[in-house]
């Protein structure tokens, strides 16, 4: 699946501490399917629930999912927001968090047969849907902990 692919790529490449410990980055899909038309095509869409599994990222949530939410909205904004991102947590302590998110990716396979030549030409579709309103190409995520104490740099990244 090149979604899936896609998501951990931008995942190792915005979380902090991943790209250089990506054995902390683990991806499955527990659960699929394919829908297809019958038809002289064989084109087709894989439907997953795919895992994304984060060992260790510390204390604070956010320097992980607000890069996950940001991927999901450039490649899978039709996803139901209600049901977008589920997870579990196992917390170790204060500091060492491990993280299971459950998200709900399609990927669409447009597979044309020509019968007379033997052939199938297959590619698969991976839509964008850049934000126009947002244009940085650079992020840094800034988080505080109390109102009264400053902002911190927990991470940064290059666009989805």
């Amino acid at each position: 699946m090149r979604k899936l692919t896609s998501l951990r790529q931008h995942l190792l490449d915005s979380v902090p501490g991943l790209a250089d410990d990506p054995d902390r980055l683990r991806t499955y899909v527990p659960d699929g399917n394919i829908k297809f038309h019958k038809g002289a095509h064989l084109s087709h869409e894989y439907r997953v629930t795919a895992e994304i599994i984060v060992v260790g990222i510390g204390g604070d949530l956010d320097p992980t999912v607000l890069p996950l939410l940001q991927w999901l909205a450039h490649y899978q904004p039709d996803v139901d927001p209600e049901q977008a991102l589920r997870f579990t947590l196992e917390i170790h302590s204060n500091t060492d968090i491990d993280v299971i998110f459950s998200v709900e990716l399609t990927e669409r396979v447009v597979a044309l047969v020509d019968c007379d030549a033997g052939v199938i030409r297959s590619e698969h579709r991976m839509p964008e849907y850049p934000a126009n309103d947002c244009p940085a190409e650079r992020w840094q995520l800034f988080t505080r902990d109390n109102p009264a104490d400053g902002y911190r740099l927990a991470a940064e990244w290059g666009n989805a």
